[in-house]
C-alpha cells in the first residue's frame, strides 16, 4: 500500500496550562500532517514529530487528527522487481507513543 492513513483522537482539559504545550507523534514512518480542532498545524517529514498546539487548545474535548503520507516503496516492491527499495522503507505509519506535553 503507498498512499496516506488517517488516525483520530481526542483527549480533554480540565484548564489550559500555563506556557506553551506541544503534541509529539513519537515513532512515524512517513510525513506526518497534523490538524487539532480543524486547526491545521503543519507537517513533519522527519524526527521529531513534534508540533506546538498551544493556539489551538480549549477547555474541554479537543481534537486531533494526523495524516501520515509514506513513499511509493511499498507500491514498486509489489508490481515490479527492484533493488532499489530497502526493507524499512516498507514499513509506514504512527506507531507513536502520541504524548500531549505541557511546559
Amino acid at each position: 500500500y503507498s498512499g496516506g492513513v488517517g488516525y483520530s483522537s481526542t483527549f480533554s482539559l480540565d484548564s489550559i496550562p500555563q506556557g506553551r504545550v506541544a503534541i509529539d507523534l513519537g515513532q512515524v514512518r512517513g510525513t506526518a500532517e497534523v490538524w487539532v480542532n480543524g486547526q491545521p498545524l503543519g507537517a513533519r517529514i522527519w524526527a521529531p514529530y513534534r508540533l506546538d498546539i498551544t493556539a489551538v487548545l480549549q477547555k474541554g474535548k479537543n481534537r486531533v487528527e494526523v495524516l501520515v503520507l509514506n513513499t511509493l516503496a511499498p507500491y514498486l516492491r509489489s508490481t515490479s522487481p527492484t533493488n532499489y527499495v530497502f526493507g524499512d522503507q516498507e514499513v509506514s505509519g504512527l506507531m507513536g507513543p502520541v504524548r500531549v506535553i505541557a511546559g
